[in-house]
């Protein structure tokens, strides 16, 4: 307990004088920047930047232990790789983001080459791997693409340089899952594995490891258990239960690392911020909990490994921390001793907006902070909540659609990742939550966007499910739709429709990425109308994610074109403003949309990390 509030006082006190230090710099004002359009009949004029870009310091993801002993730590939304002594110093800090060599764009797992010391990492977003000579210069970049690495997560090196390499997407309902192998020269050499719930068979692939023999121990995150290959991919046995309490697996196996001096074997679980420690032979040793940061909440370990002191080395991405277990269990140091939280004020690509029509105040999801933050309405920064985890209360998965009830100027959170919708005061008091993760008409899946009509009605594109749903405040269905496609081609996460809208007539609109228009829909569900269709000429859409509405115009994003256009709700085209850039008026990756009482348009300019505001006219 002590451990856990010395860490939840430091980190608040530090965002604290941050918030204090920026003061009116996370707010950029300006009314005179007019920006040229696609077609005279609109004309954007640039009000003000809300937010900025602010990470954690650390966001523990990646582990290994590096051939001399040091911890290797994959920094997966800072996009580097850092290198602690065991007692925590921080030493080296090599990769960064990009496409060069030795950068990457989402780090993830990460394995030593027990002879050569090589450090691979894998990059899912590029689909590569990078290695990295032992003091972590670059050494090579594999194109896993080819061989069907099609999101390839974690790896295991074993004597004869043999990388394992999990190719597997718990997302996506229909993704292959398999072992590809490779050489220390990046040959694909085979491939084994298969979906399913038989054995050797799997529904998500997650933790990897060489055992005893050069076997292939793999997590098989979906069935709740551990498989067990030869060399070959040859299966041989299995062991380990779904289910809760010490010894059992739950719903979010992570992590995997074996001590065979020991004999003993670690296995991480997000779901309830545990490591299960077992024998060889699967018997339950120990649990071991990773305290959250608040009392009575628990972290979220990721990866593992295994120090060549025999500790355990977990990265808590919760926490923005390596906690540092004795093989006993013992909570040793955390690494850095104090974590650095996101600045308040910072996002790390938010995806959601919403303005509270009576107060003017700004409610954005700042998605891969875990957190809603709230700001004025002339931009300056109020408040925050929620934190990386699963649960009720303030544990928020990746929360992306938000928004303000009319009725009493609450805040609706379409929390993505655990399928729920949570409901929260305007000051963050949690008022409740409902949904599940799966395809009956009470569950949702990724899905991600979210609107409260003056109807009394909860809107929710379910973009997993391909559909539009309109629920009640407490979660029972009204009418459901069809609404979007299945993922474009080698596009894992996005699904259907991911954004929605209502006019003063009753009227629904939601954007698809997926096929690249805009659906509308009557109050009742029926659909009247498609908009647009895929490109980038007027009128046509390049990954059309976010839409608004107010009067007769009707306003989307576009991801990939970088632009906001404007239909009018009959679907003609009226014009359009943006581009790719980080300058005022440019966008990368726009996403959600909101307008206020005024009618200025809030864009959520994901990939720059801050929300920008304009008068549309």
């Amino acid at each position: 307990m002590t451990f856990t509030r010395l860490h939840h006082v430091r980190a608040r006190s530090r965002a604290a004088l941050g918030a204090a230090a920026l003061g009116t710099a996370l707010v950029t004002v300006a009314s005179t920047l007019s920006l040229p359009a696609a077609n005279a009949a609109v004309t954007a004029t640039w009000v003000r930047q809300i937010g900025r870009p602010g990470h954690a310091g650390l966001y523990a993801w990646g582990a290994a232990t590096a051939s001399d002993g040091t911890i290797l730590v994959g920094d997966y939304n800072n996009y580097n790789i850092k290198r602690f002594s065991t007692n925590g110093t921080l030493l080296q800090t090599f990769g960064g983001k990009g496409s060069g060599p030795g950068q990457t764009n989402q780090p993830y797992g990460m394995a030593v080459d027990p002879v050569t010391g090589a450090i691979y990492v894998v990059d899912t977003v590029p689909r590569q791997i990078e290695v990295y000579n032992p003091d972590g210069t670059p050494k090579a970049t594999w194109d896993i693409n080819p061989t069907g690495g099609y999101y390839t997560t974690r790896l295991a090196v074993n004597d004869d340089g043999w990388v394992y390499t999990v190719n597997s997407q718990s997302i996506s309902q229909t993704s292959p899952h398999t072992i590809n192998v490779y050489d220390r020269n990046g040959t694909w050499l085979f491939k084994f594995g298969s979906t399913g719930a038989g054995p050797g068979q799997t529904y998500g692939y997650r933790g990897i490891a060489i055992g005893p023999n050069d076997e292939v121990w793999v997590l098989d995150a979906g069935n709740g258990r551990v498989l067990i290959y030869d060399r070959d991919g040859t299966y041989l046995r299995t062991w380990g239960t779904r289910g809760t309490g010490p010894g059992r697996f739950g719903a979010d196996l992570r992590g995997l690392a074996l001590d065979l001096d020991n004999g003993w074997v670690y296995v991480s679980d997000a779901s309830d911020g545990t490591i299960e420690k077992f024998s060889l032979t699967g018997q339950p040793l120990a649990t071991f909990t990773v305290p959250g940061p608040d009392p009575g909440t628990f972290g979220g370990p990721r990866e593992i490994t295994l120090g060549q002191d025999h500790n355990l080395y977990v990265m808590d991405y919760t926490g923005e921390r390596v906690v540092v277990f004795s093989p006993s269990g013992q909570i040793l140091r955390q690494m850095p001793e104090i974590p650095d939280p996101a600045p308040d004020g910072g996002f790390n690509q938010p995806e959601g907006v919403a303005v509270d029509q009576t107060s003017g105040q700004v409610y954005v999801s700042d998605t891969f902070n875990h957190r809603v933050q709230r700001f004025s309405s002339t931009g300056t920064y109020q408040a925050k909540w929620g934190y990386r985890g699963r649960g009720t209360g303030d544990a928020m998965d990746y929360p992306r659609g938000i928004a303000v009830d009319p009725a009493d100027r609450s805040v609706w959170l379409n929390n993505t990742r655990s399928a729920n919708i949570k409901h929260y005061t305007s000051s963050g008091g949690f008022l409740g939550q409902f949904g599940t993760q799966g395809a009956a008409s009470n569950q949702l899946y990724y899905s991600r966007g979210i609107m409260v009509g003056s109807d009394g009605r909860v809107y929710v594109p379910d973009s997993g499910n391909r559909r539009l749903q309109a629920l009640s405040k407490s979660g029972a269905l009204l009418w459901s739709a069809p609404c979007g496609t299945p993922a474009l081609t080698g596009n894992y996460v996005l699904f259907g429709c991911t954004s929605v809208a209502r006019d003063s007539a009753g009227n629904v609109y939601a954007a698809a990425p997926t096929e690249d228009v805009v659906y509308k829909f009557s109050s009742t569900g029926t659909l009247l109308a498609k908009f647009g269709s895929h490109g980038t000429g007027p009128g046509q859409f390049d990954g059309a994610y976010g839409v608004a509405v107010r009067g007769d115009r009707l306003y989307v994003s576009e991801m990939d074109n970088n632009r906001i256009s404007v239909l009018t709700t009959s679907g003609a085209f009226v014009g359009s403003f943006g581009g790719a850039g980080t300058a005022h008026g440019r966008f990368r990756r726009p996403t959600a949309l909101a307008l206020d009482a005024q009618g200025r348009l809030y864009v959520t300019d994901t990939g720059n990390e801050r929300v920008e505001v304009f008068n549309v006219v």
